[in-house]
């Protein structure tokens, strides 16, 4: 390899990283912030829910959209103006001076993110041969996963001493070094001609996942049953089903069929849906947990989710590099399993316990995830052809997106609802209330020490069902590795560089 050739490869690594770190890092920063901004902004409830909701809407929506658009018109230029769009669509949030434009902010972020998180991969698939894949994946999980963890830590730190517009200028220089990086040390990619994007399949899609992730969120604050809720997911269920069957008939349509059909690209998205499903939801309990029922600040809060984080840093590119020796089939079971006991120790979590439980929890939760997500990853973008690569990074984001908007919708209102049952159905509406969020003190103030203990008790147990789900969804996705990754005796083949589309099809004529 050529020292021009390994730098090319560096810089190509580092820019993806950065920017996969910076969509991570706006899935949670600004929740910390919501308190302040209601103030600052004199922001309704509403308006409130949908900045943190707008930026999850429009990257769901568009992510496969903007996978297609690297495909047809230059990774690289389309990364470019992801990363402009993202820093935009920041500058414009941080400048918000009404709820309004805050929430276009955020959206236009989501924007950016849609073309952000599928290229990334799509860069690092150009870069990289294929048996080098995975390490470099591994690396880029490793980095960009820590935006995830250290948004609330991160959000609390500049909200109390800078003030809530700094977790929007914080994107900027990342944003400026990124674009840096990117313009003078990325290699553009060979281009391979591919045929005009499907408009109608891609506004059906687009469509589809928006209706269908803003009724899913919704869920998180209305329960099922709640008009607006059931109409948004069932008109977004059904335009999908309007898209797939469109895609049926598309000449070049916009998510070919022939990939869902390859049975190690469906199990690696399968995998990937069904983590996020769990960490999603896991997320959100732990969170809960440490700053309502044991009283902690965000920034502690967020202190102690750390050993997530530094698992996945230490973990992941280890993975990578494992896995064309050890075979995809085995490195990704074993971490969903890991991944999965880590739930299962925290379902023991109790209002009283030691930390050293949830951190022992989060351990495992965080080397199982680090050991198996950047095999899925690799594994999805390994079994595609060079044309379509942005198309297929764009369907495993997707599906990482649409298992955490689920695991959020199926598993917070599930924990609430058996926490609200624990402590009693004759308790006012207002009790149960507080009692579904964790709210323990509020409920002390109104019923006494007693129902503060209740609360506490109710709210954990709610958790702790939550989290035996969650670690059924873990121990689902190690199932389906078995069965439909690669093992080692394969590896080499799962990494070998597909032949493109014109070929495969002249030679089936």
């Amino acid at each position: 390899m050529s020292a021009r050739t390994a730098s090319s490869q560096r810089t190509t690594l580092l820019a993806a990283s950065l920017a996969l770190f910076l969509v991570f890092l706006d899935n949670t920063i600004v929740n910390v912030a919501l308190p302040t901004i209601q103030r600052k902004l004199t922001a309704s409830p509403d308006a409130l829910e949908w900045t943190a909701s707008a930026y999850v809407v429009a990257f769901a929506a568009l992510i496969l959209f903007g996978g297609a658009l690297g495909d047809r018109y230059g990774h690289k230029r389309m990364f470019l103006l992801g990363l402009l769009t993202f820093g935009g669509g920041s500058v414009a949030a941080a400048l918000a001076r009404s709820s309004g434009a805050l929430v276009a902010g955020r959206a236009v972020q989501g924007v950016g993110a849609a073309l952000l998180a599928p290229l990334s991969l799509a860069l690092l698939a150009h870069a990289f041969p294929r048996e080098q894949l995975p390490k470099a994946i591994g690396v880029w999980a490793g980095v960009s996963g820590l935006g995830l963890a250290i948004g609330p830590l991160l959000g609390g730190l500049l909200v109390e001493h800078v003030g809530w517009q700094a977790i929007f200028w914080i994107n900027a220089p990342i944003v400026a070094l990124a674009i840096s990086v990117t313009a003078v040390g990325v290699a553009s990619e060979r281009r391979i001609r591919v045929a005009s994007l499907d408009m109608s399949g891609a506004t059906l899609a687009t469509a589809g996942l928006a209706l269908l992730v803003a009724g899913l969120i919704r869920t998180t604050a209305h329960s099922w049953s709640n008009a607006w809720t059931v109409l948004l997911v069932t008109t977004g269920v059904v335009t999908l089903g309007a898209f797939l069957l469109r895609e049926r008939l598309a000449r070049s349509p916009l998510l070919p069929l022939s990939l869902l059909r390859d049975r190690e690209f469906a199990g690696a998205s399968a995998v990937l849906a069904l983590a996020m499903f769990a960490l999603f939801g896991t997320l959100w309990f732990v969170t809960l947990y440490l700053q309502n029922v044991r009283g902690y600040t965000a920034i502690a809060a967020g202190a102690r989710t750390l050993p997530l984080t530094l698992m996945t840093l230490l973990i992941a590119p280890i993975a990578g590099k494992r896995m064309p020796h050890v075979g995809a089939r085995r490195l990704a079971a074993t971490g969903f399993f890991v991944a999965a006991a880590g739930l299962v120790v925290g379902t023991r979590l109790t209002p009283s316990s030691s930390y050293l439980l949830l951190a022992a929890a989060l351990v495992l939760l965080g080397t199982g995830l680090a050991l198996a997500l950047p095999v899925a990853a690799a594994v999805a973008v390994s079994r595609t052809e060079p044309e379509r690569l942005g198309t297929a990074a764009g369907i495993a984001a997707g599906a990482r997106q649409l298992g955490g908007a689920i695991g959020l919708a199926v598993l917070a209102p599930l924990g609430a609802h058996l926490a609200a049952s624990r402590f009693g159905g004759d308790a006012t509406p207002q009790l149960l209330q507080l009692v579904k969020g964790g709210r323990v003190a509020a409920v002390g103030a109104l019923a006494g020490p007693h129902g503060q203990a209740t609360a506490a008790a109710a709210f954990t147990g709610g958790m702790s069902r939550a989290l035996w789900i969650g670690a059924g969804a873990l121990a689902a996705a190690a199932i389906v590795s078995v069965r439909t990754l690669a093992g080692a005796e394969n590896a080499a083949h799962a990494l070998a560089p597909k032949p493109p589309l014109r070929e495969l099809e002249e030679a089936t004529r």
